[in-house]
């Protein structure tokens, strides 16, 4: 009742003011207090809404989802096991599994959306949980928002027999730890489906060091085998002091 009332009485350029204020790029002193004033990024309402839109683009995938021809020369086994962190509906392993039949492709995902995801594209798998064992370990745009993603990175590498491609990263030289805030309608790809109003959506994210990552793949058997600087980033709002980087590694 209050909204409406402040709606109805203050003008346009006021209210674009109150929500650029309440969207304003405002650190915390840790995860755990930036968590707490955001829902999880698994909310049901974006889970749902981002498998009804994926499912608009079956068969299509490819007209929406393109890797990176650098992040292809990882395949260039006869067959393999690749395992996509983060990987939503699966859309990107449905394009993958097109030129290369002979892999096999996981997606680990929230459980909710392994779930709804799984019936989708029964062709790959879906879980919540890394497999024991995989040749490629690919992540985009993933591991910033995980209140730990260093611990994540090692154990994936542990279980990884070749490469590791991380991409659309958020990197700074020291932790930053934000609630980024965006549009339901800007989640996913494909054609907006009815039945959902695009709410705004906030979910805590922090920035994660490269020398980090970096020195726990050398710790665990990997090498940086190449570096693309400032391409597909993953950074959000406007520090000057984070950047963005994809990093290749390969086993020694």
């Amino acid at each position: 009742m209050i909204k409406r009332l402040i709606k109805g009485v203050l003008p346009k350029s006021a209210l674009a003011a109150v929500n650029r204020w309440r969207r304003r790029e405002r650190s915390y002193d840790s995860w755990s207090k930036a968590e707490a004033t955001a829902p999880a990024y698994g909310d049901k309402h974006l889970t749902a809404f981002r498998i009804a839109r994926s499912r608009h683009i079956i068969g299509q995938e490819g007209s929406y989802v393109q890797p990176a021809a650098e992040f292809l020369t990882t395949l260039d086994s006869p067959a393999g096991r690749l395992v996509d962190f983060g990987g939503s509906a699966g859309e990107m392993c449905i394009v993958l599994r097109k030129q290369f039949p002979a892999w096999s492709f996981t997606v680990v995902e929230t459980k909710s959306m392994a779930d709804a995801a799984q019936a989708l594209r029964p062709e790959i798998s879906f879980s919540d949980q890394l497999p024991p064992e995989f040749d490629v370990f690919y992540s985009s745009g993933t591991l910033q928002y995980l209140s730990d993603p260093e611990t994540l990175w090692r154990e994936a590498l542990s279980r990884t027999t070749r490469c590791a491609y991380l991409a659309r990263n958020s990197f700074s030289n020291r932790k930053l730890f934000t609630v980024q805030s965006s549009w339901l309608f800007d989640n996913g790809a494909g054609p907006v489906p009815d039945g959902f109003d695009n709410v705004e959506i906030r979910y805590p994210h922090q920035t994660i060091s490269e020398a980090s990552l970096t020195g726990i793949a050398d710790e665990m058997g990997f090498d940086l085998a190449a570096r693309f600087e400032g391409r597909n980033t993953g950074v959000t709002g406007t520090r000057a002091d984070v950047y963005g980087a994809d990093l290749l590694f390969k086993r020694r």
